[in-house]
């Protein structure tokens, strides 16, 4: 004993940790079950975070939406009223831009064949549509008053009816509200043409039927008998794609700075990403108290021992263990417990989370994103975690049986 190494050490603490077989793996279960519950709640916060921000980036993540500028305090005579044709020129003129387009936005119905279903009509500038991001799932972009319909607009489109919708009739008809006249108050229907459906965006596009704007703008015109509508009423909003990634936040400052307002993808993720960090930490929080009640159960596991085997311990100082080696013996008996009780956490945590996706799919239709994720950081998190729980928890019982003394404990029966 005199010349003990930590190996000699190890080996004794494992044995040791074995002889008590049920009382081990009661403490065992413990810290697996605190250690799953961490995992698993922290991993719903994560998998709802990949769900979400998911979404955005499925869209064009260099593209910045413009507004007009809030009309508050001080600075209201700079701030942007409407968004007409200069202000696209003024923003087109800036350094870094790639591609800017009006976006003109109303609703209607769309009509494919005898059946109609109201949709959003969103203008964009169809010459721009290569640089603005959008990707077809299939057909081709629109020309002239040919229409895209949005990802989810083409899937609703689709259960409600049979037919192909790049190759059936289809027609685009507006409210009867723009007119007060009743004779004027017949609805005119545009003849067109779905040439594709695009790739979700996680925008509003997603649930759009998308035109070129000027084509839209006239449709309204005409439909309302008025001229120059955006001179008179604006854009509903002004798209600027960055030429890449760094130039977001320059960009955004400065078309902030011209008094509009500006958010980009970029900004909405992190938002969206602040608040889900927020809602891990608190789910967390939540799981780690069963990891605290686990924690006790080692100390009392640990505490046990020590009075168990307190002749033993004098015997082993008798033949030369040292203080430091009987503290090590037990600091290394916990973090067995917290190790193993760690790994066997992650474990069930993996089969927790199959399980809850699996019946989240079945009873959510048309649920693709997993609402639990368990990613790399985490489970060595969980593992690290649960280890130096064991041997926190195992600190008190280590000095204690390091401090018996070698006569009381030969006293033992």
């Amino acid at each position: 004993m005199n010349n003990m190494i930590d190996k000699d050490i190890i080996k004794f603490a494992w044995m040791s940790l074995w002889r008590r077989k049920l009382r081990t793996i009661l403490t065992l279960i413990g810290i697996m079950i605190g250690t799953a519950g961490i995992i698993t709640m922290v991993s719903l916060g994560v998998g709802l975070e990949e769900s979400v921000t998911g979404e955005f980036e499925g869209g064009n993540m260099t593209s910045i939406e413009v507004y007009p500028g809030a009309s508050m305090g001080p600075t209201e005579g700079d701030s942007i009223k409407i968004l007409k044709k200069e202000n696209v020129n003024e923003l087109k003129q800036l350094d870094g831009v790639k591609a800017v387009t009006p976006i003109y936005q109303t609703y209607g119905e769309l009509n494919i064949g005898r059946e109609s279903i109201g949709a959003t009509f969103t203008g964009i500038d169809t010459k721009e549509i290569d640089e603005l991001g959008y990707e077809l799932k299939e057909g081709r972009f629109p020309r002239n008053s040919s229409i895209i319909l949005g990802s989810s607009l083409a899937e609703q489109i689709s259960k409600e009816s049979e037919k192909d919708l790049l190759r059936s009739s289809s027609s685009i008809s507006f409210s009867d509200g723009f007119s007060e006249s009743e004779e004027d108050n017949t609805l005119k229907k545009y003849r067109t043409r779905i040439t594709g459906i695009l790739k979700s965006t996680g925008g509003a596009e997603d649930y759009s039927a998308v035109m070129d704007i000027d084509e839209l703008v006239a449709m309204v015109e005409e439909k309302q008998k008025t001229r120059d509508i955006i001179e008179k009423e604006g854009y509903s909003n002004i798209r600027v794609v960055a030429q890449d990634m760094d130039e977001i936040d320059r960009l955004s400052k400065e078309i902030t700075d011209k008094g509009y307002m500006a958010y980009s993808t970029k900004d909405m993720i992190e938002q969206v990403g602040s608040v889900f960090k927020f809602l891990q930490l608190f789910l967390g929080g939540i799981g780690s108290i069963a990891l605290i009640v686990a924690a006790v159960g080692i100390t009392n596991t640990m505490i046990m021992s020590t009075y168990e085997r307190t002749k033993e311990i004098g015997v082993n100082k008798v033949i030369g263990a040292s203080i430091k080696d009987i503290r090590k013996q037990f600091l290394y008996e916990a973090t067995f417990i917290g190790l193993l009780g760690g790994t066997a956490g992650l474990i069930l945590s993996y089969i927790l989370s199959f399980i809850i996706n699996n019946v989240a799919k079945m009873f959510m239709n048309g649920l693709e994103a997993n609402i639990t994720s368990i990613p790399i950081w985490l489970a060595l998190f969980a593992i690290v975690f649960s280890t130096i729980v064991g041997v926190l928890s195992g600190l008190y019982p280590a000095n204690k049986a390091a401090k018996i003394s070698v006569l009381e404990a030969l006293r033992q029966e």
